[in-house]
C-alpha cells in the first residue's frame, strides 16, 4: 500500500487575509444594525400601546390560552369587548398568583382601540 501525502494548503496572500476581514467586518456591522433596528421599533410599539392605553383605559378579565416560562416569558390572552373577541399575544414580567393555562387574568384595553392592552403580569400594570 502507497500512501499518499495529505495535500498542504497554501498560506493566503495578504490581500485574501484583507478581503477576509472586510467581509467579517461588513456581516458584523449588518447584524449589530439590524439587532439595533429591532431593539429600536420594539420599544417604540411599547411606548405607543403604553401612551393608547394610559390615555383611557377600561378594566376587564381575560382568558390565559398559552404560557411560557422560558425563553422569552410569552403569553397569549383571549378577552372579549363589547361582543368582539380579541388576543393578546405578549410578553409578562412578574406572575406573583402562579397563573397558568385556563385562568383568568386582568387586563387594561385603550378605550381607542381595544386591540391595545396591558396585563397584570406586565410592569406597566
Amino acid at each position: 500500500m502507497i500512501k499518499k501525502k495529505p495535500e498542504q494548503k497554501r498560506p493566503l496572500s495578504k490581500q485574501e487575509k484583507k478581503d477576509a476581514l472586510v467581509t467579517l467586518l461588513v456581516i458584523t456591522a449588518i447584524i449589530i444594525s439590524g439587532l439595533y433596528w429591532l431593539g429600536k421599533t420594539s420599544d417604540q410599539e411599547n411606548t405607543v400601546r403604553l401612551k393608547a392605553v394610559n390615555n383611557g383605559c377600561v378594566y376587564t378579565n381575560g382568558v390565559i390560552t398559552l404560557i411560557f416560562y422560558y425563553k422569552g416569558k410569552s403569553i397569549h390572552i383571549k378577552y372579549v369587548v363589547k361582543g368582539k373577541e380579541y388576543e393578546y399575544i405578549g410578553g409578562w414580567s412578574n406572575n406573583p398568583r402562579h397563573l397558568g393555562k385556563n385562568d383568568s387574568v386582568r387586563i387594561r384595553y385603550a378605550t381607542s382601540d381595544p386591540s391595545l392592552v396591558i396585563t397584570e403580569l406586565e410592569d406597566g400594570f
